[in-house]
């Protein structure tokens, strides 16, 4: 009898769905449902602009409701508002009524009732975080109180339902664990109808305070950052566009990887970028060149030792404390360019060397370093100018003096014509040496002025810090070798930023609202800088600090955002489940993890949904070890995983291995699509993506040592399968596993 009604209910939605699609094709003046003859004239005219937008959204529209047509909603809930109540949605006060929760909203025109309310309205939180009985949700006007007496999840695909459960009955978590199993495409997986109560509370989360988020591998941080875009967006639609809002990731590949998720949610137009992109769009024909740095593999090929001493540059790099030295220095170097002269024309002082300090330091003191030079010198250049006028009327009036004396002295002959033009050549002599005087005087004036080009101050500033402290002094000599050659590497690009700021007339874009994905590998100073730039609070942090496997270069600690930052402190919030991976898969991972555990983070819980345990393929000699792969892949493939990914540790050992394994695909650290398949990759590569299947190709002690910088590198590779996970070893396998895969240390 439920399924009957609910099947009859769905029909009913899909014709409402089928109906408004209809209308705004008509809208659209589409014919047949063709989407690519849609004509809007644009002649700049404030109709066509007007509607160019309504086409815009009509589109925008269009694309929801064919998607409705495959899914309209996910779930039902029965909810009766308390007395007192205000109407809203079409639920009254003491009446029970279903509330349907989609992907998106469906609106029933021409009285706008609500079908399918969009799961980022307030009532659909109460999917996400309530149960059977006395709820509450935050509505605009306030809080709404009542009773749920049902929740209801459903499975629709193409528009048939298929799968109907309440919770008490089968319960969310198998509905959860059942999503979970499904075989990924290369594509991140559709996660509205699984999101659990600790993820709504991240996605719902005050957009204006700041927010760090430590989620462990598998936890859904990138999905949940995702769709917390898209509820901030539907929440604020009417004051913040979406290319106000600025996604920033690790690399290309990682965005080419989220890229295609933010349409579906309903988002288009978002910034995303890598903080050198930023950087790059901001200072334009300025902006240094990058260094070309795989920084972990060059950690890959370093001694403990080494990697000590790259830390140490890479935290003072990112410490904070620059922060207060950069802006310490610039005041230093303003000061230190002003010239110590006066300026003058002749024995003329045209502007003294305190009126130069006045208005560079004060009276310009609002506009970066190279405006006040220019603004200086136009003080400068007006007054010069001034000056040479007054010379040259000087001159030509005494010239008409003696001209006019000279003709009253002598009657008009051969002699007075060649006085008079000897006058007249010498007047022009002095005039031309006066302009080449004047020209002279103002590159004279440039020339006294300290330079104020990026490269050259960012170099003094070290300089300046090796004198100031020798605890500087390796990472100042090797920055100042690699300046000499123009360049700088991704790390010194916060401190550069901030200084190229101070220097030069550098426009911030227009961003209200900052999402930091694998944010346990952005500086302190990093996220200050975004911070001055952007003027706002309104920032989510999203990492894991077991995955930092880039040493110093990132965060040891959130409390290292806790204060000279922003504000407010930031919320630091625990994604403590992990979903992603099977219960076998969390636990080798965990077994790894625990050889060297990571301070601040909360003990991890998978998902009880469970898998065959990850397991070792051992090769007798290294000639054998790509056969040994091929043939587990092999047999992945025949059990329909579409996404598998072998890992060897360096780019040259993924290159050799890709070579040898048949329809494998060679993913590098410049890639910026990302296709699914059998892909082979570096272990500097992996990291944020997910797989079906993970084969890690080089388990061996020798490759992965038993130290804290592998463990976590180790555990990262181990957490991106959904489904399987293999090691491949020649010999024994790497001490890491000694927990983890126990039998293979007893062979």
């Amino acid at each position: 009898m439920e399924w009957k009604m609910e099947q009859e209910h769905l029909d009913q939605t899909l014709e409402t769905v089928r109906d408004e699609k209809r209308k705004v094709e008509r809208a659209l003046g589409m014919e047949n449902g063709d989407d690519r003859l849609i004509h809007v004239q644009d002649d700049s005219s404030s109709d066509s602009v007007v509607a160019l937008q309504m086409a815009r959204m009509n589109l925008q529209n269009l694309h929801q409701l064919r998607l409705s047509e495959k899914s309209p909603y996910f779930a039902r809930l029965d909810f009766t508002p308390a007395p007192g109540t205000p109407d809203l949605g079409g639920m009254r006060a003491g009446v029970n009524a279903p509330v349907y929760i989609g992907r998106w909203g469906v609106l029933k025109t021409p009285d706008y009732r609500v079908c399918v309310h969009d799961w980022r309205s307030p009532v659909a939180n109460l999917y996400y975080s309530g149960q059977v009985g006395k709820v509450s949700y935050e509505a605009p006007d306030g809080r709404v109180e009542g009773d749920m007496t049902l929740k209801r999840m459903f499975t629709i695909e193409d528009g048939t339902l298929t799968g109907m459960q309440d919770t008490g009955v089968i319960g969310q978590e198998k509905f959860l664990t059942d999503a979970l199993s499904q075989v990924t495409t290369a594509r991140l997986r559709e996660v509205v109808t699984t999101i659990q109560a600790e993820q709504n509370t991240v996605i719902r989360f005050d957009p204006a305070k700041p927010l760090c988020v430590q989620g462990v591998a598998g936890s859904g941080k990138t999905t949940i950052a995702l769709h917390r875009v898209a509820w901030m967006l539907y929440r604020l639609q009417k004051t913040v566009r979406p290319d106000q809002m600025l996604i920033l990731a690790p690399n290309p590949l990682f965005l080419s990887y989220i890229s295609r998720v933010l349409p579906d949610l309903g988002v288009d137009k978002v910034r995303q970028l890598t903080f050198a992109q930023l950087c790059q769009q901001m200072l334009g024909k300025k902006m240094p060149k990058l260094a070309s740095q795989d920084r972990l593999s060059q950690r890959l090929h370093m001694t403990k030792a080494e990697r000590d001493q790259l830390d140490d540059s890479l935290r003072r790099k990112g410490s904070l404390n620059l922060y207060e030295d950069i802006r310490a220095f610039l005041a230093r170097w303003e000061e230190s360019c002003i010239p110590k002269v006066n300026v003058k024309l002749g024995s003329s002082v045209l502007v003294s060397s305190d009126d130069l300090r006045r208005y560079f330091l004060r009276e310009f003191r609002h506009f970066p370093l190279t405006i006040r030079l220019q603004k200086t010198r136009a003080v400068v250049a007006d007054r010069l100018k001034r000056a040479v006028a007054n010379v040259e009327e000087q001159l030509q009036k005494l010239t008409d003096e003696k001209l006019s004396q000279l003709l009253r002295a002598m009657p008009d002959s051969p002699e007075r014509r060649e006085r008079a033009k000897k006058l007249l050549d010498l007047r022009d002599e002095r005039l031309e040496e006066l302009s080449k005087r004047h020209k002279q005087l103002l590159k004279d004036y440039d020339a006294m002025w300290g330079t104020l080009d990026l490269l050259p101050v960012y170099a003094a500033f070290w300089q300046h810090m090796a004198q100031k402290d020798a605890a500087y002094a390796d990472t100042a000599r090797e920055t100042c070798a690699m300046l000499e050659k123009k360049r700088v590497s991704a790390e010194d690009l916060p401190a550069v930023l901030l200084i190229a700021r101070a220097l030069y007339d550098v426009k911030a874009p227009d961003v209200k609202y900052v999402v930091i994905d694998e944010a346990q590998d952005v500086s302190p100073l990093q996220v200050k800088a975004l911070r001055d730039l952007f003027r706002t609070d309104a920032f989510t942090l999203v990492g894991d600090l077991c995955q930092g496997i880039y040493g110093d270069e990132g965060l040891r600690s959130w409390d290292m955002l806790a204060h000279g930052i922003f504000d407010t402190a930031p919320q630091v919030a625990q994604l403590s489940t992990a979903y992603r991976s099977t219960v076998e898969i969390m636990e080798a991972a965990f077994a790894v993890l625990n050889r060297h555990p990571v301070d601040g983070v909360s003990q991890a819980r998978p998902v009880l949904r469970h898998g065959p345990a990850p397991f070792w393929l051992p090769a007798a000699k290294e000639s054998d070890r790509a056969q040994v792969i091929q043939r587990q892949i092999d047999a992945w493939q025949q059990e329909g995983f579409f996404s598998i990914a072998v890992i060897a540790k360096t780019p040259k050992a993924a290159k050799a291995l890709s070579q040898k394994l048949t329809g494998a695909r060679l993913v590098t650290q410049g890639d910026e699509s990302f296709d699914g398949g059998v892909q082979v990759m570096d272990a500097g590569v992996v990291k944020g993506l997910e797989f079906d299947c993970v084969l890690i190709a080089d388990a061996e002690d020798a490759v992965y040592p038993d130290e804290r910088f592998y463990a976590k590198l180790f555990y990262v590779l181990c957490t991106r399968p959904l489904h399987r996970l293999a090691f491949a070893a020649v010999g024994e396998c790497t001490q890491h596993l000694r927990q983890a895969l126990p039998l293979a240390f007893q062979k």
